[in-house]
């Protein structure tokens, strides 16, 4: 009976002290993390600077600032946007420079501690203005600060090169131009660039951004828009000594020289010509192909009688090709000088068997353009249509050997001239 109370008693000391605990817990103040805090700050900061409350803005920003060691998030940019915002404009725009500093010179590394970020109201508040970011965006940020006298010219000027900057070097494309880690990707305001900057240099040309304009990015930016330049002068410059593919189809009229016309009877049939081409800067690489000239082998119906001249008008003209390889020795807007030399195929199909003859091919093509498409870009394509003077010449040895009553063997050597009038499409 005596162990039964002492149980019941027992628990009722537990119940008590529960609610004692409880009750405890309930009346103690409430402990707050330090990201909370942080968050709070970031509140407070916006609300401020939403209703121009510049002191209580600057305590909440300062705060941020002070913890970011700690996690308070708070990323350089926004510390920038809120300094500006808050009143303190030189501050910001001293730590805008620096920011930009690590982009525009390639000698400053500043050993910069990690800083925290987050997407917030306050985020969406500062950056409210600034996207996308074009050249309105830029006058209106230079025009807050270019009438107040607290800010020293040499800052007003430093920041309208700065802003103009990121319209340069900063914006995002598909394409960039130059080749070093600092890309310009839009060069539409590259000639408002190299006029602050100079005009910055003119009048400061002591500090340190002075020399970073001076020594890397005048000279860059000159060195990377001079093919610009020359395009507006004449759009067509570009495209000389660099590429195109094209198309050709022609006539033409020749001959075979060489002591082989001892044994052969040559004329001329109806021709064609069929010439392509594929150029690389000064290189190109061509194939033609064609048919015109009629070898009639006299030796065979005047020595062994296998042919007769009636038989003549029955023969073939016979075709030849070859590749080649260009060099483009002069290029204009109209006129282009190509010498080439190669290897090829002669082939003689007029005779009781059918012969050919491997050969080396040297000439030259002249060619006209009649008509181009302007191009509207550095990097547009044109087209043209185009007259083609070529001269081919290949050099070849003509063998034959047969029996009749005596062993007979014809083995000279010859050339085959072709001079030729095309017309075709170029891709350049």
């Amino acid at each position: 009976m005596i162990q039964n109370k002492l149980k019941w008693l027992f628990f009722f000391l537990l119940v008590a002290s529960a609610c004692l605990w409880a009750a405890e817990t309930t009346d103690a103040p409430e402990k707050v993390s330090k990201r909370e805090l942080f968050l709070r700050a970031r509140d407070a900061l916006k609300t401020s600077l939403e209703s121009g409350d510049t002191t209580r803005a600057r305590e909440a920003l300062d705060y941020l600032a002070a913890n970011v060691a700690q996690g308070a998030p708070l990323t350089r940019f926004e510390e920038y946007l809120a300094n500006m915002e808050a009143g303190r404009t030189q501050r910001g725009l001293d730590q805008y420079a620096d920011m930009r500093r690590t982009v525009l010179d390639s000698t400053y590394n500043p050993n910069w501690d990690p800083r925290a970020a987050t997407e917030d109201p306050l985020s969406h508040y500062l950056y409210r203005n600034l996207s996308p970011f074009d050249s309105a965006k830029a006058d209106s940020l230079y025009a807050r600060i270019q009438d107040s006298p607290e800010i020293s010219d040499e800052s007003k000027g430093l920041y309208r090169v700065l802003l103009c900057s990121e319209l340069v070097f900063n914006r995002a494309g598909n394409r960039y131009y130059g080749g070093s880690r600092l890309a310009i990707y839009d060069t539409t305001n590259v000639q408002s660039f190299l006029t602050y900057a100079k005009d910055y240099v003119e009048k400061n040309p002591n500090t340190t951004y002075a020399n970073i304009f001076k020594n890397q990015l005048i000279p860059y930016v000159e060195d990377v828009m001079k093919p610009f330049r020359d395009f507006h002068k004449n759009p067509f410059k570009h495209k000389y000594y660099r590429g195109d593919v094209s198309v050709f189809l022609g006539k033409w009229f020749g001959t075979t020289t060489g002591d082989v016309n001892d044994y052969l009877d040559v004329r001329m049939g109806s021709s064609f010509l069929l010439d392509l081409e594929m150029q690389f800067g000064r290189i190109s690489l061509g194939f033609f192909y064609g048919w015109g000239l009629i070898h009639r082998f006299t030796y065979l119906y005047e020595q062994a009688g296998y042919f007769t001249e009636e038989s003549h008008d029955e023969e073939v003209e016979d075709p030849f090709l070859g590749l080649t390889v260009g060099f483009t020795v002069f290029d204009s807007r109209f006129l282009k000088l190509q010498p080439f030399i190669g290897f090829g195929q002669d082939y003689f199909d007029n005779g009781w068997d059918d012969i050919s003859s491997p050969t080396y091919v040297m000439g030259a093509n002249a060619d006209i353009r009649l008509f181009s498409t302007r191009p509207q870009g550095l990097y547009d394509v044109s087209y043209a249509l185009v007259l083609r003077f070529k001269y081919i010449a290949t050099f070849g040895k003509f063998t034959d050997d047969y029996w009749t009553d005596n062993y007979f063997k014809v083995d000279d050597s010859y050339i085959n001239h072709v001079f030729s009038v095309s017309l075709g499409a170029m891709i350049w």
